[in-house]
């Protein structure tokens, strides 16, 4: 059985991969940490990284819903990065209300990753609305 020190270490080997551009790299650590623990969340939420690095955001939100929310339905991390890919989907408006809920979770992880990307929502949103210089 492979510890889950070592399953974190490899999971986090594949952030940097897939952040790095080293997708199929990513994505074959990804499947290893799968493998050894089918029950966590983790790994499902790296393919999801790996694809919003590859520009597949719709893909990476199926794999947040359709797997990940699955496994742990209440599960702040993979909440705040199903919100992260509704806000590359340009679904502003669900991507929102979707980060807002978790901006007061018990998780400071997942709580300050939702305040940052409702931040970059609001930015987004004032330079569309703001006139251009002429």
């Amino acid at each position: 059985m492979v510890s889950a020190e070592t399953l974190r270490l490899l999971a986090d080997i594949g952030f940097m991969a897939t952040s790095g551009g080293f997708s199929a790299q990513a994505s074959s650590l990804f499947k290893a940490v799968e493998l050894a623990r089918p029950d966590s969340v983790l790994p499902h939420i790296g393919f999801a990284l790996n694809h919003m690095n590859m520009n597949r955001h719709q893909e990476a939100l199926e794999i947040l819903e359709k797997k990940a929310l699955k496994l742990e339905p209440d599960n702040a991390t993979v909440k705040a990065f199903i919100g992260m890919a509704l806000m590359m989907l340009g679904r502003n408006s669900e991507s929102e209300r979707t980060l807002n809920q978790i901006t007061t979770s018990d998780d400071i992880l997942a709580a300050t990753l939702a305040a940052n990307l409702l931040t970059e929502l609001q930015q987004h949103a004032n330079k569309k609305s703001s006139p251009g210089l002429h």
